[in-house]
């Protein structure tokens, strides 16, 4: 296989594995690209139950505006905008449930909800929640009510389900790099020059990314559980970032630091991250930071990336491609 390049790609292009946000502007343009699909209206609801002051309620309606079902659509609240209804909302204890109600009012008279897995995430390594993330199923044109609960923190983490770990990630030199995946699929990139992004498949929905590396495996070999099934050679790989000077692809390889770190691991999501300081991107220094987001139950990934000193950068990222298959 190879790989395509995407020269100066748009949000719109690659939207499922690639996000470029080079300033805060087109950061705030993705935002407003994913709520007009998935439209997520806060209803200033906030009510004590269960015959106490211990929890608390903020009622979440969240509509499918399109004519396609959204099967376990990816939804992330900022805690901030949680905030502004609830100001002394608490993110580490909370459960999130849905009903099929389509109003408050309805959803105050539903008996039976759905606990959804959820998970809070710092994304700044300052030890508060950032954003809250769960998944949920949407029919076309239907609004659910969400509650999100929370409260007194030992009475609800007796009351919240123990989810499923269906998303996972570590760094290993068994596979030469940082690893991420759902029970879907797997991937690794590279952390040398060649910054190369790869792909495990899987025949079972399981985690296998700590099977890979366990001393003496061979995840080349066939297997029923799953293996490598990419050769990536001298290509960008799958979703990796890559930059265009003189029509001459430039890959992450001259750096003057490379790092890498863990965000999140969870039952829903998993966000990894890489820096390069100091990329000598043929002859131009840039400061970028990769951040990869992986959901549970999907087999692709979203790739934001955040670039200093790149203004009028041509970056280009890779996509497998096959004889007789247009990309």
């Amino acid at each position: 296989m190879s790989s395509l390049l995407a020269g100066k790609t748009t949000f719109s292009e690659l939207y499922f594995f690639l996000f470029f946000a080079t300033t805060g502007e087109k950061q705030n343009l993705m935002r407003k690209r994913f709520l007009a699909a998935l439209w997520i209206i806060p209803v200033l609801c906030t009510a004590s139950t269960l015959g106490a002051q211990q929890i608390k309620n903020i009622k979440i309606a969240i509509s499918n505006p399109g004519d396609h079902p959204r099967n376990a659509a990816d939804i992330v609240i900022p805690i901030a905008q949680l905030r502004k209804s609830a100001p002394d909302f608490t993110p580490g204890a909370t459960i999130v449930t849905v009903s099929d109600a389509g109003t408050p009012e309805q959803d105050a008279s539903v008996l039976q909800t759905e606990e959804l897995p959820s998970q809070v995430d710092d994304l700044d390594g300052d030890g508060k929640g950032d954003e809250l993330a769960f998944q949920v199923d949407l029919a076309p044109h239907q609004t659910r009510i969400v509650t999100v609960s929370y409260g007194n923190q030992e009475r609800i983490w007796r009351l919240r389900g123990d989810y499923q770990q269906r998303t996972a990630a570590l760094f290993s030199r068994k596979i030469e790099g940082l690893g991420w995946e759902s029970e879907r699929v797997a991937f690794r990139v590279y952390f040398d020059p060649r910054n190369a992004i790869d792909l495990y498949g899987k025949r079972r929905p399981t985690l296998q990314l700590g099977m890979f590396v366990s001393p003496d495996y061979t995840y080349h070999d066939e297997s029923p559980e799953g293996r490598d099934i990419y050769k990536v050679g001298d290509a960008i790989g799958i979703g990796s970032v890559a930059g265009l000077v003189d029509g001459k692809v430039i890959k992450v390889a001259e750096v003057k630091e490379r790092k890498w770190r863990i965000i999140s691991s969870g039952p829903v999501r998993t966000i990894v991250e890489l820096d390069y300081d100091g990329w000598n991107a043929g002859g131009r220094i840039i400061d970028l930071q990769s951040r990869i987001t992986q959901w549970a139950g999907e087999r692709g990934f979203t790739h934001m990336i955040y670039a200093k000193s790149a203004d009028d950068f041509e970056f280009v990222t890779g996509l497998p491609a096959k004889p007789g298959i247009d990309p």
